[in-house]
């Protein structure tokens, strides 16, 4: 059944979190100003408007984790009361009160007439046109079936499906999408968690899911003209083999050996091979990873790849990567998305990211590599490629014009999204200044992680815009305004922005505002770029 959480039409189915939130609360109100009519759901991104004077006028690069606007509320927690004691034996939770926090995750992507289509759990969907250098989200008719959708076209139709849904049907990849009903599996298979609807190019259809703890990954042919209808026997596709493969064993450690939650299937079909990846390790663990599988039919058998797991980061920023798709992208280019962890209160809070993929020589899929820094966009004469932009402010001295109790300025560029710089709650006009590397720092880009501290929709501490400018100090008693988002109306929760090349040899975060009853807390103020000899 179906039922409205948060304006959503919801499908229904059979530490440093602890910290004052009155404190937040009263910093919150010192910033906020009445917050505007929402515009229609364009922009977001470096190609959003507000850029600032010295701003660089057309992005040539992205940066992970995805810029991407309006991240909506957990699902787990649109209407959940702050403060409440977390459900007995749920432990994703990562505190004993509840509180909100933001998700997307079990992305979906489509590559469709030079421009991609984003629909990931929790809302849907995301459009860039411009290969991923901004992203604007486009609400759907069914803006929230489950988790984990699938998107496929299919004999001129898309059809779309999530976790435990119905099949649905539109003639554009944003709808309005129509039911065609449920997709009637035998008795005795494990439930329909995780789907993936694979078009080949032959005209049949194949349906791919999976999501517990030992039971693996199963597919089975669909009726190309009736999606909802059975063709053939359901198959084991993929086994949890914890003694031959130790990463897929869940566990923030890989600790676990009697379960891997195997899940998060996805096919994908280059040079007549299939490949069919998969996820391991559980969505709130750093060792969440995605595998490969290959075979020449799209029912199997299907081997494992020597090149296993394709994705796996377990240090750094970015961890936790799995679940997700392989599709192509501009210039014949091929991309790995993929779900990230950002875990505080909830093993479920999570980010996306993007980084190339490539079969390579060997005939098996490779992803170059989980990628934290600014890469290039593939153009028609060059591939996506490393930008060469490194942190200027990772190492130097940051401070905040105040601090709210153990939550200090170096917390805002220690390479941890679980983690934020927080103003006292008296300070009217909070600034984070960063010290960059010297002699010859350069700054070329900059990324802002908020984390929106105090977040309570019930008692009207919405999610929103934050407003602020990024000034980089060029001479003495010269500050240079380098990026100026003051009157920002964009819901940007990660925000990673090129600027002019700007030499300097300090950075100024200055915070304008935040949402009403938000406290702005800055999980990553990182600024790129290079130096340059003297």
């Amino acid at each position: 059944m179906y039922m409205s959480i948060g304006g959503f039409a919801v499908k229904v189915s059979t530490s440093l979190a602890a910290v004052s939130f009155a404190a937040a609360a009263s910093l919150g109100m010192l910033l906020a100003q009445p917050p505007p009519e929402p515009p229609p759901p364009t922009g977001g991104g470096q190609g959003g408007a507000s850029t600032g004077k010295a701003a660089a006028s057309t992005p040539t690069t992205y940066c992970n984790p995805i810029s991407l606007p309006n991240y909506p509320v957990g699902r787990f927690v649109r209407d959940a009361t702050v403060g409440d004691p977390v459900p007995a034996k749920d432990f994703l939770w990562l505190v004993d009160k509840q509180q909100q926090f933001r998700e997307l995750a079990d992305v979906s992507v489509l590559w469709h007439e030079g421009v991609w289509y984003m629909y990931p759990s929790v809302d849907m969907a995301w459009v860039s046109k411009d290969s991923g250098a901004s992203w604007q989200h486009h609400p759907l008719n069914i803006r929230d079936l489950g988790y984990a959708p699938t998107i496929v076209k299919h004999k001129g139709k898309f059809l779309l499906m999530a976790s435990e849904s119905l099949v649905y049907a539109a003639d554009d990849p944003l709808g309005p999408f129509k039911e065609i009903g449920p997709i009637k599996l035998p008795e005795g298979l494990p439930t329909q968690i995780d789907p993936m609807l694979f078009s080949d190019d032959d005209g049949r259809l194949f349906y791919y899911w999976g999501c517990t703890p030992t039971e693996g990954i199963f597919g089975v042919e669909l009726d190309a003209d009736n999606p909802t209808r059975v063709i053939g026997k359901c198959e084991k596709m993929i086994a949890f083999e914890p003694g031959r493969f130790p990463w897929q064993r869940l566990g923030d450690w890989n600790e676990q050996p009697a379960r891997g939650w195997i899940e998060g299937a996805w096919m994908f079909k280059r040079n007549g091979k299939y490949y069919l990846t998969y996820a391991a390790g559980g969505t709130e663990n750093r060792t969440y990873a995605m595998g490969c599988a290959v075979s020449k039919s799209p029912l199997g058998p299907f081997v494992p790849q020597k090149n296993n797991p394709i994705l796996r980061t377990t240090t750094g920023l970015i961890t936790g990567t799995a679940h997700g798709c392989i599709v192509e992208g501009p210039h014949k280019s091929l991309w790995a998305f993929y779900t990230l962890k950002a875990s505080v209160v909830h093993g479920f809070e999570r980010r996306l990211g993007m980084d190339p993929a490539y079969i390579g020589e060997d005939g098996e899929l490779h992803v170059t590599g989980v990628s934290s820094l600014p890469q290039r966009l593939p153009t028609a004469s060059k591939g996506a490629e490393p930008t060469g932009w490194l942190p200027l402010n990772a190492g130097p001295k940051t401070v905040g014009s105040s601090d709210a109790p153990n939550l200090s300025g170096r917390l805002a560029v220690d390479d941890d999204m679980r983690t934020w710089w927080q103003p006292a709650a008296e300070d009217k006009a909070p600034t984070l200044t960063s010290n960059l590397t010297e002699p010859g720092a350069v700054v070329r880009a900059v990324r802002v992680i908020w984390r929106d501290v105090g977040l309570n929709t019930k008692k009207g501490a919405n999610p929103g815009a934050f407003r602020y400018k990024v000034e980089v100090q060029t001479a003495a008693d010269k500050w240079t305004t380098v990026i100026d988002r003051s009157q920002s109306k964009e819901d940007l929760l990660i925000d990673y922005r090129e600027c002019t090349p700007t030499p300097g040899t300090a950075a100024r975060l200055v915070i304008v505002g935040a949402p009403p009853g938000i406290t702005p807390g800055v999980a990553e103020f990182t600024v790129f770029g290079e130096v340059r000899k003297q």
